[in-house]
C-alpha cells in the first residue's frame, strides 16, 4: 500500500508539570506490533487503538508495522508494512546473504526500518505482551521491537507503548533489547502493576507511568445470547491454549510433557463436566490453539462424547461444542453463550471479564492473575504448569453456587474499569495525541 499522505500538524493544548504548552498533535501516526499472526488478543488491540485514533484524531493520517501486512491492510483499510522484508528476490543477493550468516539481509532491514519511520511523527505500540520473550529467542519478535525502536530514535521520532505489557525475560539478550527499547520510549502506560514494577526491576524510572485496563476493554460488547433451555441448562466455557512451555511457545519442542500433562488434565476435567450433564463450548485465543481443541476432543471421545459443531445444534446436555472462531468478536460472542468460563490465555479471560462472568484463570503468566485480583476474583487463579484438578473442581463448584454473587461482583468492578479505559484516553490526548 502507498505511504501515508503527510498533512499539516495541529495544535492542542497540553499541560505538564503545572504549565499550559501548545504542542503539534502528530498527524502521521504508526502503530506497531504482532498483528495479523493469528492472535486475537493482539489483534483486537489493535482494533481498540484504532478505534480511540478515529474518533479522537480523524484527520490523522495511520499506517501500521505488523505480522502480515496485506490481511491487517484489508481488514483496516490503512497503509501496512511488514516488521521484516521478505527474503530478496534476487538469487545472487540471497546467496551473498546467505554466505554472510543474513548480515547483508539485517543491515538492509535497519536501512528500510530508518527510512520508513522517518515519515511518522509517533510509533505507538497498543496494548499486547510486547516487552517479553514468551516463545521467542533473542532474534524473533524481541530483535524486532528493538530494530524499529532504535530507528525511531535514531531518527528523532517519538516512540510510545500504550497499556502494554512487560515480563519475564528469561535470555540476557533479549533482556537488553527489550530493556533498551523501553528506556527509549517518550511515553509508557501498563495495564497491570506487575508489568511496571518488572520494568523497574530493569533500571528504568516507572514512576510517572500510570497503569490502566486492557485495550480490548474499549471494544463493543456482542448482544446476550438468547437461552431457549428454560435458564436451566449450564453451559461451561472451557478456553485451551497450545502451550508447550514458556521457551517454546505454541512451538512443539522435544520435550512434549508440558503440553501433554496440561491436555491431559484438561480432558478429564472436560469429560468430568460432561459426566455431569453440564454442557461445555471449547473455545480458542489464537489459531494455533485448534490443536489443543483437537485433542481435548479426542480425549472425550474416549469416554463417549462427540466433538461437534455449535453452528448447527441446539443446546442440550452433555453436548462437547466448538465452532470456528476467526477474531476476539467470535470469542466474545461464544462466550455469551456460557455461564461460566475456565481460560488459559489472558484474552479469553478479558472477554470472560468483559462480559461479566464468573471467571476461573489457569494462565501461564502473571497477568492473568493481575486482570483477576482487578475484578474481585484473584483467589480463583492457578498455574497452567501446576494445575491441580481438586481445586478446579473446588473453585468452579463455589462459582456456580454463588453464580449471581460473583456477577454482581465482575460487574461492579467493570464499571469502574470503563471509566479507566475513558482516562486513558484523556491522558493519551493530552500528553502525545
Amino acid at each position: 500500500m502507498h505511504a501515508p499522505i503527510e498533512r499539516a500538524h495541529t495544535m492542542v493544548l497540553s499541560r505538564r508539570n503545572g504549565f499550559s504548552q501548545v504542542i503539534s498533535a502528530p498527524q502521521r501516526i504508526c502503530l506497531f506490533g504482532m498483528f495479523g499472526g493469528g492472535n486475537f488478543g493482539n489483534d483486537a488491540s489493535l482494533e481498540s487503538f484504532l478505534l480511540f485514533l478515529r474518533e479522537a484524531r480523524p484527520e490523522a493520517a495511520i499506517a501500521c508495522v505488523c505480522v502480515d501486512p496485506d490481511a491487517i491492510g484489508k481488514a483496516h483499510q490503512i497503509v501496512t508494512t511488514p516488521i521484516s522484508a521478505p527474503e530478496f528476490s534476487n538469487t545472487l543477493l540471497r546467496f551473498c546473504n546467505k554466505v554472510s550468516l543474513r548480515i547483508i539481509g539485517r543491515l538492509a532491514n535497519w536501512y528500510r526500518a530508518i527510512k520508513y519511520v522517518r515519515q511518522f511523527d509517533i510509533i505507538i505500540v497498543p496494548g499486547t505482551s510486547t516487552l517479553n520473550d514468551y516463545g521467542s529467542g533473542p532474534f524473533g519478535t524481541s530483535y524486532g521491537l528493538f530494530r524499529w525502536a532504535a530507528s525511531a530514535r535514531l531518527s528523532g521520532v517519538k516512540f510510545c507503548f500504550i497499556g502494554t505489557g512487560a515480563g519475564p525475560i528469561l535470555n540476557s539478550t533479549s533482556r537488553w533489547m527489550l530493556r533498551s527499547a523501553a528506556a527509549w520510549a517518550y511515553f509508557r502506560s501498563f495495564r497491570d502493576q506487575i508489568s511496571k514494577d518488572f520494568l523497574a526491576s530493569l533500571g528504568i524510572d516507572t514512576s510517572r507511568d500510570n497503569l490502566y485496563p486492557d485495550l480490548v476493554f474499549k471494544l463493543p460488547t456482542p448482544l446476550p445470547v438468547q437461552d431457549d433451555t428454560g435458564g436451566k441448562l449450564t453451559t461451561v466455557g472451557v478456553g485451551l491454549m497450545n502451550y508447550n512451555g514458556w521457551r517454546a511457545g505454541a512451538r512443539s519442542g522435544s520435550d512434549t510433557s508440558i503440553y501433554q500433562t496440561y491436555i491431559e488434565k484438561m480432558g478429564r476435567f472436560v469429560t468430568s463436566l460432561l459426566d455431569r450433564g453440564y454442557r461445555v463450548r471449547l473455545i480458542i485465543g489464537e489459531t494455533v490453539d485448534m490443536r489443543a481443541v483437537r485433542d481435548v476432543g479426542r480425549i472425550a471421545k474416549a469416554s463417549g462424547y462427540d466433538l461437534i459443531d455449535g453452528t448447527r445444534t441446539t443446546r442440550q446436555a452433555r453436548q462437547l461444542v466448538a465452532e470456528p472462531i476467526n477474531s476476539l468478536h467470535d470469542v466474545m460472542r461464544q462466550i455469551g453463550d456460557t455461564d461460566i468460563v475456565v481460560a488459559t490465555r489472558f484474552h479469553n479471560v478479558v472477554c470472560a471479564l468483559k462480559l461479566a462472568l464468573p471467571t476461573i484463570s489457569i494462565g501461564y503468566e502473571a497477568k492473568n492473575d493481575a486482570v483477576m485480583t482487578d475484578f474481585g476474583l484473584g483467589r480463583f487463579c492457578q498455574s497452567v504448569e501446576n494445575l491441580k484438578l481438586e481445586l478446579l473442581e473446588t473453585h468452579l463448584t463455589e462459582l456456580l453456587e454463588n453464580k449471581e454473587r460473583y456477577r454482581a461482583i465482575v460487574r461492579q468492578h467493570l464499571d469502574k474499569v470503563l471509566l479507566r479505559v475513558k482516562e486513558h484516553e484523556q491522558e493519551l490526548l493530552s500528553k502525545i495525541l
